[in-house]
């Protein structure tokens, strides 16, 4: 048995790294965790002998879930789970290492390497198998949920464990505390970016908001807008990450509106070419303003910039034509036309499904909007009316 102490102040960092664990993916039926404790666990794996550091690493995690407030607290299976998860690829990854390990440095940092690669199958094999199981969805779309998630945020800390490996090697065991510190520090700033990116996203979307709110004619449009863009990227079989990337700049594609004048932007009449040149602009400014989010610099913003191309190449603002233009844009212009179809209008009241299928099949697919999207719109359409029938 390793001395007590140190064995205990191990228990102690990797639980205040369990605690400090941010959520990353959120899945139908339950919640996926991924954090910087990775980085202890395998630490703890090459320190320790394998019983030792799988009972360290599962029961720190475990601990942390049990003192949760009781509205927070899992399903008993989940525990079991968890543990499992932790302790299973704990154990055989120190195993491994301790196989291998041997007197040549060089050497013992390539078995620090294939531990943790082992570490790191078994982990996400554990993810994806529980992701599966809880959410029942398609085989394809957790694998591509897990990749683009757990997968990718624990490969970050791959390298990491390398250098915690190197510099014990040479400080001791003040290189632990030190590392571990500077693993936890970039992981809150990490998290307090993440909070920023969301609280600029939600201002975005409350600004949108409260612009159709001026107008009880638009008053949710960017909203119905998304959700069927949402739709359409999914059957297309777009990645999760990329399904959400293409909602937000669906709900934000007339962010630019917010700065044409309310006289021009709620004329009831037919507007003049100086004011319909404003309008034309409003793609633009909204490209302007997304790209102060740095995220959205190289693609949310030029998908807003573009969704009023035409397919035949007379839209604005820049007359691209065909597959010229984005993707995402293209679903959004089709997402965009037929929500606008199907509301009231000042001028008209709003079109039934039949009658926009009407107008964008026959006036519109090839044109204006590109026709496969048009097809796969109402494809979407006609399916959930089945569903809605058979209920």
């Amino acid at each position: 048995m390793q001395n007590t102490e140190f064995v205990l102040f191990l228990f102690l960092i990797s639980s205040i790294f369990e605690i400090a664990s941010i959520k990353t993916l959120e899945f139908t039926g339950g919640k996926i965790e991924t954090s910087a404790s990775m980085v202890v666990h395998i630490t703890v794996v090459f320190l320790l002998m394998p019983l030792e550091a799988s009972l360290i690493n599962a029961s720190s995690g475990i601990l942390y879930k049990l003192i949760k407030i009781p509205k927070e607290r899992y399903p008993v299976s989940r525990y079991i789970f968890n543990f499992s998860q932790v302790a299973v690829s704990s154990y055989v990854s120190s195993i491994v290492f301790h196989s291998i390990v041997g007197q040549n440095f060089v050497w013992n940092i390539l078995a620090v390497m294939i531990c943790t690669m082992v570490y790191f199958i078994l982990n996400n094999l554990f993810i994806f198998f529980g992701v599966y199981t809880l959410s029942k969805q398609d085989l394809r779309e957790v694998l591509s949920k897990v990749i683009s998630g757990p997968v990718l945020s624990m490969a970050l800390f791959i390298p990491v464990v390398i250098i915690v490996y190197i510099l014990y090697q040479y400080m001791g065991f003040i290189a632990i505390p030190v590392s571990l510190a500077a693993v936890l520090s970039i992981q809150i700033g990490n998290y307090y970016r993440y909070k920023y990116y969301e609280a600029k996203l939600e201002h975005l979307k409350l600004l949108a908001k409260s612009l159709e709110e001026k107008d009880r004619y638009t008053r949710g449009h960017s909203e119905r807008v998304a959700e069927l863009a949402r739709k359409m990227a999914r059957k297309l079989g777009f990645s999760p990450k990329m399904v959400e990337r293409i909602y937000n700049a669906a709900f934000l594609h007339d962010i630019g509106k917010i700065g044409i004048p309310d006289h021009v932007l709620k004329k009831p009449t037919i507007l003049s070419k100086e004011e319909m040149d404003i309008v034309k602009n409003h793609p633009v400014m909204g490209e302007d303003i997304l790209r102060e989010v740095d995220i959205f610099n190289n693609r949310e913003s030029k998908w807003v910039r573009h969704h009023h191309e035409r397919w035949d190449g007379t839209g604005y603002p820049d007359r691209l034509k065909g597959e010229e233009i984005p993707l995402p844009s293209r679903i959004i212009a089709v997402a965009d036309v037929y929500e606008a179809l199907t509301s009231d209008r000042p001028y008209r009241k709003a079109l039934t499904k039949e009658e926009a299928r009407e107008i964008m099949m026959k006036q519109m697919s090839g044109t204006v909007l590109d026709p496969d999207l048009v097809k796969l719109l109402f494809e979407i359409l006609d399916e959930e009316g089945e569903e809605e029938k058979e209920k």
